[in-house]
């Protein structure tokens, strides 16, 4: 073969690089190149797997909420029966709440004219025009007593009275009647004389101890002796009331 030739073959086969030393290694391939195509490729299946993650956690909550939801859907009816009944209680209290207010406000006035009248005493010389009966609160129970009526009696209710007597003395054992006993209390107010008749007319109240906490009795007046209040005699002030 000839020698030409053969170096044409040679020639084909083989790269001579025949550059300069100083710039071959600028014309070589960079070795940063893969190291970078690997980075970007980790970095996309590493995004990739955040991204199945966060999509399998998401379908899981959505599968969470709409059981819950169906949960809540099914729990409304009971819910609206719980408040229902939770209003119906409220109101149900209010009601009972006022019905023991006016159960403990109750007077019994059957109960109370039925003892007034048991107490009333026979042939008094008495005779009663007016009767009217009302409820003495705490505040103005402690009022009276601190003038000396009712006195270390718990009186919780009060009848009004008008009415005529034949005498000073008839007015004065009706009401000692009421006075002496434990469970009634006298608050006498007036008396006068009518000159044209010759009779006596007065007004007084006579106050109903409570029965469940009745106040012991006074200490019964002295036999022969006059209250303070009726016992003054015609034109001069006495006890709670003025005579005239």
């Amino acid at each position: 073969m000839p020698l030409g030739l053969a170096l044409r073959g040679w020639a084909a086969v083989v790269e001579i690089n025949l550059l300069p030393q100083q710039y071959r290694k600028q014309a070589e391939p960079n070795a940063w190149i893969p190291a970078a195509i690997g980075v970007a490729a980790i970095t996309g299946l590493a995004l990739l797997a955040g991204e199945i993650a966060t999509g399998t956690r998401a379908g899981e909550l959505r599968k969470q909420l709409d059981a819950l939801n169906g949960d809540a859907t099914a729990l409304a009816p009971a819910n609206a029966e719980f408040v229902r009944l939770t209003q119906q209680k409220t109101q149900l209290e209010q009601v009972t709440n006022v019905s023991q207010q006016l159960r403990s406000s109750k007077t019994y006035w059957t109960n109370d004219l039925a003892a007034f009248t048991a107490q009333l005493p026979q042939g008094s010389g008495v005779a009663l025009q007016s009767m009217s009966i009302k409820a003495l609160d705490a505040s103005a129970l402690s009022t009276l007593q601190q003038t000396g009526i009712y006195t270390g009696k718990n009186v919780t209710r009060e009848i009004d009275l008008t009415g005529n007597a034949s005498s000073q003395q008839a007015v004065v054992n009706f009401l000692r009647t009421f006075e002496n006993s434990p469970n009634f209390g006298v608050n006498f107010r007036n008396l006068q004389s009518d000159a044209s008749t010759g009779r006596y007319t007065f007004s007084a109240s006579v106050g109903i101890v409570q029965a469940s906490a009745p106040a012991p009795a006074d200490t019964p007046a002295t036999p022969g002796a006059t209250p303070a209040a009726p016992s003054a005699p015609a034109g001069t002030t006495g006890g709670n009331g003025s005579v005239n």
